[in-house]
């Protein structure tokens, strides 16, 4: 019998662990294209194992609805750096800081930072400070370099003509939010030799364990050998962005992701060496920053299989294809203790 209660306490223990290690949390904001609705935006987190999502939080800090749509979501330990896309108003300008619309730098607190004696009451943190990013950039990127102690955020623009740059990348500063561009001032362009778009534009971005950065995109990059090759992916793509060195500010391209056209903006995260793709549709797929890793869609087990995530509580599901909540960008995986980097 004592053999017996070993082995037992030994198969839960091991459970145990494979539990600890597989679970991943992951975080997103989905905007609700507040702009032309007025809908307020909704902060969650997400089971990556499961695909089920918690809503945690509308976008509101001491009664007032925030108006910035942040779009990328920066996680370390257990909190979340978010950076809004650009909008209308100039930098510190002393406007009102939950509701003015310059590009700042927010804190979003990860579940093992909350919930306070009033549960989840303030998952949504302070501004941290303003980036003073160049207007004229619609979308944003952002994440968390472990090596360097930056944030490194992406402004981007799907407006732009291909025939220029269409994103600038810059490194921020985690303590007053002031962003600084590296690289050609112009914006990201692509190292010689290198393929997929010759002027990428990107609104996710992932940054492994070592340093390595890496933008992703499914609106435009297009592989010309799809149409003679159903089995070839066709739209979206990923591209390392050089961070430092000679290379700095540029980007090479790495590998075609997703099979279809699905002509989405997109949200990026790694959990080591896992690199999580987001469709703002709340669809997902898992690969690596290596250009033979498959591109593996996930599978949910509480959306039936699907890789979709489950969005209880959402204000604006839509019906294309299938319902989803919209415009899910912003997407990270802190170090909480649930997704250990």
């Amino acid at each position: 019998m004592k053999i017996f209660y070993k082995i037992f306490f030994c198969i839960v223990a091991v459970v145990t662990m494979q539990s600890i290690v597989t679970a991943q949390i992951g975080y997103s904001i989905t905007d609700n294209n507040r702009d032309s609705t007025n809908l307020q935006q909704q902060y969650y987190q997400f089971d990556l194992s499961t695909g089920q999502g918690t809503l945690i939080s509308d976008l509101t800090l001491n009664g007032q609805t925030i108006r910035r749509e942040y779009e990328g979501l920066a996680g370390s330990g257990s909190v979340l750096f978010g950076i809004p896309e650009f909008d209308t108003e100039l930098c510190n300008t002393g406007s009102d800081p939950i509701t003015g619309l310059s590009s700042d730098v927010r804190l979003f607190r990860a579940n093992a930072a909350y919930p306070l004696a009033n549960g989840v009451a303030r998952a949504i943190g302070p501004q941290i400070g303003e980036t003073c990013f160049p207007a004229g950039f619609t979308e944003a990127a952002a994440a968390y370099n472990q090596i360097d102690g930056f944030i490194y955020a992406i402004a981007s623009d799907d407006t732009l003509p291909a025939s220029a740059p269409r994103s600038r990348i810059f490194r921020v500063s985690p303590t007053n939010g002031l962003a600084t561009q590296i690289g050609d001032a112009a914006g990201i362009t692509l190292t010689t030799g290198s393929g997929g778009d010759q002027n990428p534009y990107f609104d996710g971005l992932a940054i492994l364990p070592d340093g390595r950065a890496f933008g992703t995109e499914a609106r435009f990059t297009s592989n010309p050998t799809q149409s003679t090759d159903p089995n070839v992916a066709d739209n979206s793509g990923m591209y390392r962005i050089f961070l430092t060195g000679p290379s700095v500010g540029r980007a090479t391209f790495t590998k075609y992701l997703l099979p279809t056209d699905v002509n989405r903006d997109t949200g990026s995260a790694n959990n080591g060496s896992t690199i999580y793709l987001l469709l703002e549709d709340a669809r997902v797929w898992t690969t690596t920053a290596d250009a033979g890793t498959p591109v593996v869609p996930a599978v949910y087990s509480a959306s039936a299989g699907s890789n979709t995530l489950v969005t209880p509580g959402c204000l604006r599901p839509i019906s294309f294809p299938g319902q989803f909540c919209g415009d899910f960008e912003g997407f990270d995986i802190p170090n909480n203790g649930n997704g250990l980097r």
